[in-house]
């Protein structure tokens, strides 16, 4: 499942405690979304597992992990 489409199925205040879970502000994880920032390897990993493997890291950056 692509970030965007994940985030889009939060309930409210949710991206706000996934920012926090995965280390990161509101507003990049906003980026990383969009596709304006690449996502840190170390950030790609913590997302998988926060969002039990329903956004892999495989998805987040196929050019470190294929």
């Amino acid at each position: 499942m692509k970030l965007s489409e994940y985030l889009s199925k939060l309930p409210r205040g949710g991206k706000s405690q996934l920012a926090e879970k995965v280390g990161v502000s509101k507003s990049f994880l906003r980026q990383m979304e969009s596709g304006a920032a690449k996502i840190p390897i170390h950030v790609a990993k913590k997302i998988e597992l926060y969002t039990s493997g329903n956004v892999s890291k495989n998805e987040l950056r196929p050019d470190v992990w294929d």
